[in-house]
C-alpha cells in the first residue's frame, strides 16, 4: 500500500514557481498597459466619426452627424462614396469646421462627380484635416 500512495504526484515546486512567476508578469504587463494607455481606448473616444449617414440618389446628397471627440476642431477634406462595381462618387465639400467635443450635422449637396443608384450599397469615406478617414456603410435611397 505504501507504494501506491507514493505514485500519486503533483507538479514539482520548480514548475509551480515558474508558472506563478509567468502569471505575475502577465498581470503586471496588463495593468501597466491599462494604466499607461498602451492598448488604446475603448470605443471611438478621441476620434472623429460619422453617425446616422444617409445617401439620397434623388438630390445627390450625403448627410450625417459628425461626432468630434478630439481636443481640436477639424475640417472636412473630401467625401467619396464607392459602390458596387467600383463606381466612385466624389462630392463637393462645404461643411465644417467641426468644433472639439461636439456633434454637428453635415450635409454635402451639389452635383457629385459620377452617379449612384437607389438601393445600392456604398462605403462612404469622409476625410478630415487631422488625417482621420471615417468609413461608413450606407444604402442609397
Amino acid at each position: 500500500m505504501y507504494n501506491i500512495k507514493r505514485k500519486k504526484k503533483g507538479i514539482s515546486p520548480v514548475i509551480a514557481s515558474i508558472i506563478l512567476i509567468a502569471i505575475t508578469i502577465a498581470v503586471a504587463i496588463a495593468v501597466a498597459g491599462w494604466v499607461f494607455g498602451l492598448f488604446g481606448t475603448y470605443g471611438t473616444a478621441g476620434g472623429v466619426t460619422v453617425i446616422n449617414p444617409t445617401l439620397s440618389s434623388t438630390t445627390d446628397t450625403f448627410a450625417g452627424t459628425v461626432k468630434n471627440d478630439r481636443d481640436t476642431s477639424v475640417d472636412l477634406v473630401s467625401v467619396t462614396a464607392t459602390g458596387d462595381g467600383g463606381i466612385a462618387v466624389t462630392f463637393t465639400t462645404g461643411s465644417g469646421p467641426f468644433s472639439a467635443h461636439t456633434s454637428t450635422t453635415m450635409s454635402e449637396t451639389g452635383t457629385p462627380i459620377g452617379s449612384f443608384t437607389a438601393g445600392s450599397s456604398y462605403v462612404v469615406k469622409v476625410s478630415f484635416t487631422d488625417g482621420t478617414i471615417a468609413s461608413v456603410s450606407v444604402v442609397a435611397s
